[in-house]
């Protein structure tokens, strides 16, 4: 829901900023400053928020110590690491600065100094969430993501609204994800025992590098996908790929959701089993929700890009988020969450690294047949490539064959159904509004 929550935030925001004064200038700065921001942190604030999961509960740095009134150590220093990344990587956004002010005329980076208050504040609230999750306790995490998507919508859009222009926006940002911070601090101070353990720090670490790296080279796809387009595309063609590059938040939501569920539960090795065919059962549940929205966002992409958010300028968008409707066929099945329960995380490192080396040069390729589809196009036949990689691995190394956490007969006659209906209205054989 959270995912949701934050997908529909940055969209309300951009839609809202085509439709008020703001110049070109104005909105690409702003989504500079997005993109700059989520660039340099998915992949870390991933890593370690997934690799905390199995090792909140009980670690092994902490076996011998007495916690005190139930309070959370494990808490504590993964606020710590979550901040010196933070940190770290703000002061690498301050170099940038320097040397883009130094060889040009003008700064690369829009706002560096908002930019990284902004950064250190974001990155270290994505423990909130995760704090009510190990505590069983999803309500929590729907009142704070309602609560904090309309802070932060309104805290951006009535600067704008009144005339105060970008910066005044940009400042409203600032001030909704310092409340987070805040509140952050909060919850720290009642369920985390400030107690610094580099033991535990040196075990998130490790456990969390090979899926930083996996999420470096892979990426989050939009990033990804964004670097290719640069290469391929000028101003007005990247514009169009950016605003189609979009999966629908319901599949990234729930299943970003089920993975992070299952991922403690793998802490106690005889409920594996039960584990994998609850992996199974929920995986299925997803499916007759989340396949039948994708066929029906794909029929629905024209009018929704061309009338509905945008105007027809962007009916060329729509061909590309279509296309990304069919990552849901990657998205459903669940081999890495076993990786990681497992804390068998290496070969989420090597197959990202397949899958780097394959994406650039394949979506290049058919760019050259099919324009800026081709990128997404490529991308999405390498993530379905690099689940089933992991897959075998379980298979071969684990011993986990797929059939006990996926059930593969709806999974084969959905991915099929998805893509004949890819095919009919990519080839105009059906009609869309």
């Amino acid at each position: 829901m959270f995912q949701f929550l934050r997908f529909l935030c940055f969209l309300t925001i951009s839609i809202y900023f085509t439709k008020v004064p703001l110049s070109r200038e104005d909105i690409g700065s702003w989504e500079m400053l997005m993109f700059i921001s989520g660039a340099l942190s998915y992949f870390w604030v991933t890593g370690i928020l997934q690799s905390f999961l199995p090792l909140s509960q009980r670690s092994m740095a902490f076996v011998q110590h007495k916690r005190v009134d139930g309070k959370s150590p494990e808490l504590f220093n993964a606020f710590v690491l979550l901040l010196a990344f933070s940190i770290a990587f703000a002061l690498l956004i301050l170099l940038m600065y320097g040397y883009g002010k130094s060889h040009t005329e003008t700064p690369k980076i829009p706002y560096p100094g908002l930019l990284i208050i902004y950064f250190i504040l974001s990155n270290t609230s994505p423990l909130i969430e995760h704090i009510f999750l190990i505590q069983d306790k999803p309500r929590q995490i729907f009142r704070y993501g309602i609560i904090s998507t309309i802070v932060q919508i309104l805290a951006v859009c009535v600067p704008v609204m009144s005339g105060m222009g970008l910066q005044s926006a940009i400042w409203g940002l600032i001030i909704a994800n310092a409340l987070r911070f805040f509140f952050l601090l909060f919850l720290l101070f009642r369920h985390a025992e400030f107690r610094l353990s580099m033991p535990f720090i040196l075990n998130n670490l490790y456990v969390g590098y090979p899926i930083m790296f996996s999420a470096l080279l892979s990426g989050s796809t939009q990033y990804v996908d964004s670097l290719v387009a640069t290469i391929a595309f000028d101003a007005r063609d990247f514009a169009i790929f950016r605003y189609g590059c979009k999966e629908l938040p319901f599949v990234v939501m729930m299943t970003s959701g089920l993975n992070n569920a299952l991922i403690p539960a793998f802490s106690i090795k005889k409920n594996i089993p039960r584990v994998l065919a609850e992996i199974k059962k929920k995986s299925l549940r997803q499916m007759h929700v989340l396949y039948p929205l994708s066929i029906l966002f794909m029929f629905f992409s024209k009018m929704l890009y061309g009338q509905v958010l945008f105007n027809p300028e962007f009916n060329r968008s729509a061909d590309v988020f279509m296309v990304y409707q069919l990552m849901i066929i990657s998205r459903v099945v669940f081999p890495q969450t076993i990786l990681i329960g497992l804390k068998k995380t290496r070969i989420l490192m090597w197959a990202a690294v397949v899958e780097i080396a394959l994406n650039i040069p394949l979506s290049l390729f058919f760019v050259q047949y099919y324009g800026v589809v081709g990128i997404a196009l490529g991308s999405g036949l390498i993530h379905i490539l690099e689940k089933f990689i992991l897959m075998w691995y379980n298979y071969r190394k684990l011993g986990i064959s797929p059939k006990t956490y996926t059930p593969l007969a709806w999974y084969v006659f959905y991915s099929t159904l998805i893509g004949i209906v890819f095919i009919l209205i990519d080839h105009k054989i059906v009609y869309i509004p």
